[in-house]
């Protein structure tokens, strides 16, 4: 099925490179406008507005800001404003950090740096361009199966992506009556890369082996696979689905 998006506004955080890119990209093949926001890798956000470029004449843009940085962000929308001419339609939050470790044993910085990124950078990115997205309009964070279920090692990324979980949903309500939906999608042990790692299962460590035995379809998941999750809940066919959170992780126990 083909899905149009024509005319359509897309601000995305982290929307350069990994997943954030796939989604840039699959967004502009259905005819958006994409204004992908990045955080300091210039040459990869040139490359991938170039990729962007390359498949359409829409006028994309990329922009640069820390989202944790809260005066950053208002200079990011001083320019997306502009360009769109004060129209966003689709806001999509990929951006995001974590750290690992023990709880015990995490330096503060390390605690602090998931949520600075993951909770109040959504939260300034949201408040700046909630005015300006339409009817009709919708917005996707992009959280982790880490954000649901508890994963040693993963304790200030997961309760960062936790509280995100809650946002979205509060948010689903706040936003419902201008027509705007709220959704989220959760990946699990997902590829960056923008290829297809389940084409050389010869190569498959013994870790990636424990990981696809325990995926209900026995393989890993793809950036295209979280994008076309996105494209969906930017779309009109979830035209009455908002509050959500989908996990695009294979079934994995």
């Amino acid at each position: 099925m083909d899905i149009h998006l024509s005319g359509k506004s897309v601000v995305i955080t982290g929307g350069t490179r990994g997943i954030g890119r796939i989604i840039s990209l699959t967004l502009a093949k259905s005819g958006a406008k994409i204004a992908a926001i990045y955080r300091s890798d210039e040459d990869t956000a040139q490359s991938t507005l170039a990729e962007l470029n390359a498949i359409s004449s829409a006028g994309h843009f990329i922009v640069q800001a820390d989202i944790a940085v809260e005066d950053q962000v208002g200079e990011a929308f001083k320019t997306i404003s502009e360009k769109l001419d004060g129209v966003i339609d689709y806001l999509i939050l990929d951006a995001a950090v974590g750290a690992g470790g023990p709880l015990t044993e995490m330096t503060s910085a390390d605690w602090i740096r998931p949520f600075d990124v993951n909770v109040h950078g959504a939260f300034y990115m949201v408040r700046a361009a909630s005015p300006h997205i339409q009817k009709n309009g919708s917005i996707v964070f992009i959280s982790s199966g880490a954000g649901h279920d508890p994963m040693e090692g993963l304790s200030s990324y997961g309760a960062s992506k936790a509280a995100a979980n809650h946002m979205s949903t509060v948010l689903a309500q706040e936003l419902g009556p201008r027509g705007i939906r709220v959704n989220t999608v959760s990946p699990g042990h997902t590829d960056k890369s923008g290829t297809d790692p389940n084409s050389n299962p010869e190569s498959y460590t013994d870790r990636q082996l424990e990981i696809i035995n325990t995926t209900a379809l026995r393989r890993f998941g793809t950036a295209q696979d979280v994008a076309n999750v996105v494209l969906f809940f930017v779309s009109d066919l979830s035209g009455f689905v908002t509050g959500q959170w989908v996990r695009v992780n294979g079934g994995r126990l």
